[in-house]
């Protein structure tokens, strides 16, 4: 960085106030001819007199467009505008002028009249999509020159790509997967410098002079949030460019907390366009951990490392996490492509031990070893993000009542055709389901788990009628 970037910092920011100067005249000349003409360009002419004198027979008024319905008009001739311009840079003017003017008048419902403001903000979004790919060509050369001098590898294009994906709260214990994920790895024929990994904490550290934070050092994490957004958003974007030119895309390894993006519409086409076209295979664990434990292990590793956060904020990453989590599921088992490999791990046991599978499966099929975890995950979205004790985190018990808690376990029932619930130390199936439909594999080991007061309740409420068998 210090050697081959920053070096070229002058380079770098010359490029940007020349292209920022660019549009903003740019900007300026498209705002003042269309949406804010002069008020001399909009008042019509008086009649001469023989215009008067002559002035032929009187017509039914037009209907005036009202100022919204004329901005309204303007904006949408934008994005048009832009997908018939051949130059790069007027193409994202006109993008960038309906994506800003649109979002404000969608929010709002006029735009006001403080051009200068409106053009800084339309400059600024050219800037920051069009602007960064510029300074992306300009540094490319510099980065190539480092990989060379430094001896780096550059991580391949994958002729069957592999993407792995993490899924877990904060401080859920993901980082006790990595030895497994390089396992993993080898076994697939996946060199050590052939994949990729995306984790924000490599952002983080490259954002921040943690030594010049002095007691604000706790904070760490928070003065970066948005940054890591920008960043993240940015890397989705640059990969999506890369697969589109080779057609594919290199292996990935990915550790971020990202159920929130599947919410926005924006987000899932990207993912999908990337991910879902160019993968051909992903795995995807989620690692299930107690609320109370990730605040417990928060601060333990902020401890080692120095990164700190609110108990209100671990427990309200759990809820989205826990609330994600099914849908994320469902979402990929919706598709055909990519293959669909995934795994729910149980690290609510000590640290440094590899966790037990929860259940595993792919598109068609499912394995579970533990339905009491597919309960839990529903009673984790019900916690008390403002909790001051552990006992507090929970909410009362009827409302923890597996009844209440099992619809998690049914919707995979009825969306996964064929689903096995599996003795995970013997690895016997003792139930199977065939398109919602029970049999029984193995009636003494049923029986056996029938002891379990919590998964008799379980079988009670989604296959009554096999659990006579202990009657």
């Amino acid at each position: 960085m210090d050697g081959y970037l920053t070096a070229h910092l002058e380079e770098i920011e010359k490029t940007f106030q020349t292209l920022y100067k660019q549009v903003r005249e740019m900007v300026d000349r498209e705002l003042s001819e269309s949406l804010f003409p002069s008020t001399e360009a909009r008042v019509k002419p008086n009649p001469s007199i023989l215009g008067r004198l002559f002035k032929s027979a009187k017509y039914p008024p037009r209907a005036v467009e009202s100022t919204q319905e004329r901005q309204l008009r303007i904006i949408a001739s934008f994005k048009q505008r832009g997908l018939n311009a051949d130059d790069p840079l007027v193409a994202a003017l006109y993008r960038s002028l309906y994506r800003v003017l649109g979002s404000i008048v969608g929010k709002r419902g006029y735009l006001g009249n403080d051009q200068p403001m409106l053009a800084d903000l339309i400059a600024s979004h050219i800037c920051s999509r069009y602007g960064s790919r510029l300074i992306g060509r300009q540094i490319d050369v510099w980065v190539r020159q480092a990989v060379v001098v430094e001896g780096y590898t550059l991580i391949p294009v994958a002729q069957n790509p592999v993407l792995i994906s993490l899924k877990g709260t904060s401080a859920a214990g993901k980082s006790s997967l990595r030895p497994m994920l390089g396992e993993m790895i080898n076994n697939l024929g996946i060199k050590n410098d052939g994949y990729g990994t995306i984790s924000p904490d490599i952002w983080r550290r490259l954002l921040l002079d943690y030594d010049s934070l002095g007691e604000d050092y706790k904070y760490a994490g928070r003065l970066t949030s948005y940054e890591v957004i920008i960043i993240d958003a940015k890397l989705d974007h640059y990969i999506r460019g890369k697969a589109q030119r080779s057609n594919s895309t290199p292996h990935l390894v990915v550790d971020r907390f990202r159920f929130d993006s599947f919410a926005s519409e924006k987000i899932s086409r990207i993912l999908h366009n990337t991910y879902a076209k160019y993968t051909d295979t992903m795995y995807m664990f989620f690692v299930i951990t107690p609320p109370e434990a990730t605040v417990e292990r928060g601060w333990e590793r902020g401890l080692v490392r120095g990164r700190y956060k609110s108990v209100e904020d671990f427990l309200g990453h759990c809820v989205e996490a826990y609330v994600g989590m099914p849908k994320l599921l469902f979402k990929w088992l919706a598709h055909k492509k990519p293959k669909f490999i995934f795994e729910f791990l149980d690290n609510s046991i000590e640290m440094g031990i590899y966790p037990p599978s929860i259940a595993r499966g792919t598109q068609s099929q499912m394995d579970i070893f533990d339905p009491i975890a597919f309960i839990d995950i529903e009673r984790y979205q019900k916690i008390n993000i403002m909790a001051a004790s552990p006992e507090e985190v929970y909410p009362a018990q009827h409302l923890l009542e597996i009844d209440k808690n099992i619809g998690f376990l049914q919707q995979c029932i009825k969306k996964i055709e064929h689903i096995r619930f599996v003795d995970l130390d013997s690895e016997k199936a003792y139930v199977t389901v065939n398109s919602g439909k029970f049999v029984i594999s193995d009636p003494e080991l049923l029986q056996t788990k029938l002891l379990n007061a919590d998964l008799r309740t379980i079988f009670l409420v989604i296959a009554p009628e096999i659990c006579n068998i202990t009657e």
